[in-house]
């Protein structure tokens, strides 16, 4: 016999509990919510600060922006300039004030195209001053076209799609193969140094993906032949910076920090070109490629994972001490290695380092000169640790995060400058990522300083927190898969230079939208894509909660 009083009195225990148990996590997460959207604001706004501040010294006549403020004022370069800072302004306006991002990118583009074009249409520096251009030898045009492209043009489409911007990266790319002076038994490549290659592996394959386009897969495999088949096996499995092709001779040393990590991620995102396409590369490629992530393991890494930043390819000596703010952008290829093999090996590397990178909270990243720290250090490993952590979440790593991006803010002056050079535009790169895994890629169009928008992926779909001090009526945007939308890639395999991809709408999907107070409709994805309408009341939150069907 059933004690039926017992029974009721355990049912309605439990009900208790249940009520309690889902209440708290409410409350959590609207805590969460709240505080994260905060957080969001605090990035939005220092973008549009960094914006406000480095607006007033583009020059009036070109539209071209200075490098530094100090050092090398009154000079725009392709590798600095257009690299670094000046796409990052756009950017940050088509978010902020897009009503100046055309106007702003246009006028530059005039600039640059009048006054700076030398030898196959690759750009020269330009002094403000005497109103002539700083003629650079080839392989200084090289360089600056190549940092242009995949450091300032590859951004810009990742985050704001297909334009002008990509069509001029693309003639930058011809010029520079149509110029390609290094003769080598597998065709003329751009340079003998393993970062401008890198660099085009990053912008060929994303343009092979993107255009599909065989002549931008050959030149890719140009240099992923002359490193698969020549520099990494003549050199103990790891890509050398510098490798003299006539000579057969190297400088011996392997850089995992900026200027030397590109070719790393660039080659892996070529061999998953290749495995896609079932082609006989993706078996060739594959032990080099294999190798040389096992054999940067085990002389560049600590036991934590961190990569030092430069080590003796033969000894494994530490030839430059510390540790590189580029570790992230390293790992990006164990991770797209993972992806095209499936062997678990490669992406247990990438958990461990962030596993353990909240080791690392007090790091003093990138010394810059007589500076013990410079911003650009923390930009550069925040943002690598994010772009790990979207395919990759560790809770930890996320913390750490949390505590770093706080140490990166610090750097911005009351003006918005931040170090008065061209790495000024790194910051708000990363500061933009940061506030975009806060609201999980959304941002509200128009925007404005008092608008608080974050979302937390749940087991009940995306939870939407929103609230202003004045009224508002404008639209939340939400991302969408930009890897294919975008590029035409078919995996989103991590990649330098890319915004992650946090919770992305299907164009063609339904999904649910619901409302507090029980209101609720369908609708298209590409709509939430365009901007869903809201209106807000002063001070009053909204939360909407969206479902895919």
């Amino acid at each position: 016999m059933y004690n039926w009083k017992l029974v009721k009195i355990i049912f309605s225990i439990f009900i208790v509990f249940s009520f309690i148990h889902q209440n708290v996590l409410g409350n959590d997460l609207e805590k969460r919510l709240q505080q994260n959207a905060k957080l969001a604001n605090e990035a939005f706004i220092r973008c549009d600060n960094y914006l406000t501040a480095w607006i007033k010294y583009i020059d009036s006549e070109s539209g071209l922006l200075p490098q530094n403020l100090s050092q090398g004022k009154g000079i725009w370069t392709p590798e600095n300039s257009a690299a670094d800072n000046f796409p990052f302004m756009v950017i940050t306006a088509h978010f902020t004030r897009p009503e100046i991002a055309g106007p702003l990118l246009w006028k530059s583009l005039v600039g640059e195209k009048s006054l700076t074009i030398s030898q196959f249409g690759l750009p020269d520096a330009y002094d403000f001053n005497k109103r002539s251009r700083l003629y650079y030898n080839l392989d200084r045009l090289i360089f600056g076209a190549s940092e242009y492209a995949k450091d300032g043009i590859v951004p810009m489409l990742e985050i704001l799609g297909r334009g002008v911007w990509s069509d001029r990266m693309q003639e930058l790319v011809s010029g520079i193969f149509d110029a390609a002076p290094v003769k080598t038994r597998f065709g003329n490549l751009p340079s003998e140094d393993s970062e401008v290659n890198g660099e085009m592996l990053q912008i060929l394959c994303r343009l092979y993906w993107m255009k599909g386009y065989n002549k931008y897969l050959k030149w890719a495999e140009r240099i992923g032949d002359a490193y698969c088949y020549e520099v990494i096996p003549s050199n103990d499995w790891l890509p050398v910076y510098h490798w003299n092709f006539d000579t057969q001779e190297g400088d011996g040393k392997f850089k995992s920090r900026d200027h030397g990590c590109e070719i790393v991620s660039g080659l892996a995102l070529l061999y998953a070109i290749e495995t896609e396409n079932s082609s006989s590369r993706a078996d060739s490629y594959y032990l080099p490629i294999k190798k040389m992530l096992d054999r940067i393991q085990e002389i560049a890494a600590d036991s934590s994972g961190l990569l030092y930043n430069e080590v003796d390819i033969k000894t494994g000596e530490i030839t430059r001490g510390g540790f590189s703010d580029c570790w992230g952008y390293n790992y990006y290829s164990y991770y797209t290695f993972y992806m095209a093999t499936g062997e678990k090996k490669y992406r247990n590397y990438v958990e461990h380092v962030l596993k353990n990178i909240h080791r690392y909270r007090d790091y003093r990243w990138e010394p810059r000169g007589d500076i013990n720290q410079s911003h650009d250090g923390y930009a550069d490993s925040i943002e690598g640790a994010l772009g790990l952590l979207c395919h990759l979440p560790v809770p930890t790593a996320f913390d750490w995060v949390e505590t770093e991006i706080q140490r990166l803010f610090a750097f911005q002056k009351e003006d918005g400058i931040i170090e008065e050079w061209h790495g000024d535009g790194n910051f708000a790169r990363t500061v933009l990522m940061y506030a975009f895994y806060k609201t999980q890629g959304l941002y509200c169009k128009p925007w404005r300083k008092d608008l608080l928008l974050s979302a937390e992926q749940t087991e009940n779909g995306l939870e939407i927190f929103v609230y202003s001090n004045k009224p508002w009526s404008g639209k939340i945007c939400f991302d969408s898969p930009r890897h294919s939308r975008f590029l035409g890639m078919p995996k989103d395999y991590p990649r330098i230079n890319s915004f992650p991809e946090w919770y992305t709408v299907d164009p063609l999907s339904v999904y649910v939208i619901l409302e507090e107070g029980g209101k609720q409709m369908n609708v298209i994805g590409e709509n939430l894509i365009i901007g869903h309408d809201v209106k807000l009341k002063a001070k009053s939150p909204l939360r909407l909660n969206i479902i895919r069907k």
